[in-house]
């Protein structure tokens, strides 16, 4: 069996047009690259100017755990060891995702660090939302002038890490439990070191 190759011919303008339209392509995929690092670092900077500054010291406050297997009032002191404060809100659907990482986190972070989950929400809204009544984390009532007014904090969920001495080392949005290794990994890796898996 005999196979011939026909000699196809294209139209010079058809030749042009494509590798025209190739790199036309390319470039637009390197403008939208150049947006999207533009976009990250606007970000970062929004959430930079989100609430007290890095290198404040973290307010004490009051709180009521209201999930846990106690409903003591207790207060929270930033002081003796690194502290990691998630404020959260029953109504932010980002919110909702900010638990159950926690709770793939807490394996981790117990033996390394306090952790406390607040809300200024009313007990009855924050018992209407299932995973916020399910949650193995601990969640904590406060009033509304402490993410309103000592922490400055408008948007949830919203993360502050303090050091043993009350400072904050870094702070972020903790929408889901890689969002917050970020905000660890913006602290001295030499003192908190988040392993990839509980052990």
């Amino acid at each position: 069996m005999n196979v011939t190759f026909v000699d196809i011919t294209l139209p010079l303008w058809l030749v042009v047009s494509q590798w025209t339209l190739l790199f036309a392509l390319g470039f637009l995929v390197i403008v939208m690259y150049r947006q999207l690092g533009f976009l990250l670092r606007l970000k970062d900077a929004g959430t930079e100017r989100e609430g007290l500054p890095i290198g404040e010291k973290a307010p004490a406050f009051d709180y009521t755990p209201v999930n846990g297997s106690t409903s003591l009032p207790a207060r929270f002191e930033p002081i003796g060891k690194w502290s990691l404060l998630v404020f959260v809100e029953p109504g932010c659907s980002s919110c909702r995702s900010t638990i159950p990482a926690l709770e793939q986190l807490v394996p981790i972070l117990e033996r390394r660090m306090r952790m406390l989950v607040v809300t200024s929400a009313e007990p009855a809204l924050i018992a209407a939302i299932d995973v916020f009544r399910t949650a193995s984390v601990g969640i904590n009532r406060v009033s509304k002038d402490v993410p309103n007014e000592l922490y400055r904090t408008r948007s949830t969920p919203f993360a502050y890490l303090a050091d043993p001495e009350g400072i904050i080392q870094a702070k972020g949005v903790a929408t889901d439990e890689s969002a917050i290794r970020k905000i660890m990994q913006k602290a001295d890796r030499s003192i908190i070191r988040v392993e990839s898996t509980a052990s």
